[in-house]
């Protein structure tokens, strides 16, 4: 049987959760395309420019993620896309949620409605909402048991129960992932010093993440990972999800995971 073709392009977060609908369809070969997300938003969304994503991805991005691409073993061929014939490229997934009145549904399931999937059926709904989708990632375990990532951006807000909740689980038993500077900023807002945990690539990553017993953050990359895993996790949500047209069918935002082992704040 021939092997699918899927490329994507963005960031970290949008590639990984493209894959729960990779695997579902059976998965292939994933090519990435470089320096294409200026193209994408000038041309396709109309917008001046490509915001915090500009630039991406970069051959330093593809380098950080490939590992964990080619860990999956629904992906045969990982590489950077060099005009091969592409089956699927989910460039059409903006229409689900920027255009109406509202998210169509959280980010899988708008990956799975480009591909005319319905999401509503029961075995499809399970894959996209319940079940994990990131596989062989072998743990790495830690003596702290809980893995924060807390990025710059998409915050609930500077004040409030959010701060409450981070406050309520800081403690000994948790270490800090992503970058130099987010460890900086978590250790200086919160007023604590959590272990810092450098990692190289988002294999790596995952497999730090996948040895924790809970992760807490906001959204980013390393949440993807966390939800792609199917790990327990507190997930603080971005201030702007809040109004109706961020609001998914589940809840606040496209990250929104119906799952008993995930809490919001």
């Amino acid at each position: 049987m021939k092997l699918k073709n899927f490329s994507h392009f963005g960031t970290f977060g949008d590639t990984i959760y493209s894959l729960c609908v990779v695997k579902l369809l059976g998965g292939g070969n994933m090519y990435i395309k470089l320096n294409y997300l200026n193209y994408f938003c000038t041309q396709v969304l109309g917008w001046p420019n490509a915001g915090p994503g500009a630039g991406r991805y970069t051959k330093e991005d593809f380098d950080m993620i490939a590992p964990l691409l080619e860990a999956q073993e629904y992906l045969h061929e990982v590489s950077v896309y060099e005009n091969q014939k592409i089956d699927i490229d989910f460039e059409n997934h903006y229409r689900f949620h920027l255009l109406g009145s509202r998210w169509r549904g959280n980010q899988t399931e708008c990956y799975a409605l480009t591909q005319n999937l319905n999401i509503h059926d029961e075995k499809i709904s399970k894959a996209l909402i319940k079940l994990p989708w990131l596989d062989n990632i072998a743990p790495i375990y830690q003596p702290e048991k809980i893995c924060i990532n807390r990025t710059s951006r998409h915050h609930h807000g500077e004040t409030g129960d959010s701060k409450k909740v981070y406050e309520k689980f800081i403690s000994d038993d948790c270490f800090f992932v992503g970058t130099e500077q987010e460890h900086t900023d978590f250790c200086d807002e919160f007023k604590c010093d959590v272990r810092y945990q450098r990692t190289n690539d988002l294999l790596e990553l995952a497999r730090y993440i996948n040895g924790c017993e809970m992760f807490l953050g906001n959204q980013s990359s390393a949440l993807a990972i966390a939800i792609g895993l199917g790990k327990d996790l507190r997930y603080e949500i971005r201030k702007d999800y809040q109004s109706e047209y961020m609001t998914s069918p589940h809840g606040h935002g496209d990250v929104w995971f119906p799952r008993d082992n995930i809490g919001y704040f």
